[in-house]
C-alpha cells in the first residue's frame, strides 16, 4: 500500500540530488568564467537574478523535486492514517 509513495519518493530524492549537484557544477563554472558574481564572506547566497540561466534551471528543478519528495512523504503518512482508521472501523 505504501510502496508507490516510497518508490516515487526515492525517485524524487535522486532527481533532487542530481539537479543540486548539477546546479553546483554549473554555478562554479559560471563563477570561474566570470559570469556570476562571487558571494561576500558574510552572505553565502545569491539572488535569483544573479544566477545563470542554466543555474536557475537546475536550482528550480532541485527545489521542485524536494517539494515533491516532501509531498509524497506527507501523502504516505496521510494514507497510513486513513488506512489505520478504515481498518479499525
Amino acid at each position: 500500500m505504501f510502496a508507490p509513495f516510497w518508490l516515487l519518493g526515492i525517485a524524487a530524492v535522486f532527481g533532487a540530488v542530481w539537479h543540486t549537484v548539477h546546479f553546483a557544477v554549473v554555478h562554479r563554472r559560471a563563477q570561474a568564467a566570470g559570469h556570476v558574481p562571487r558571494t561576500s564572506f558574510f552572505s553565502r547566497s545569491l539572488r535569483w537574478h544573479e544566477l545563470s540561466d542554466d543555474g536557475r534551471h537546475h536550482l528550480k528543478r532541485a527545489l521542485i523535486a524536494f517539494a515533491v519528495f516532501f509531498g509524497l512523504c506527507l501523502g504516505g503518512i496521510v494514507m497510513g492514517v486513513v488506512a489505520a482508521f478504515v481498518m479499525r472501523v
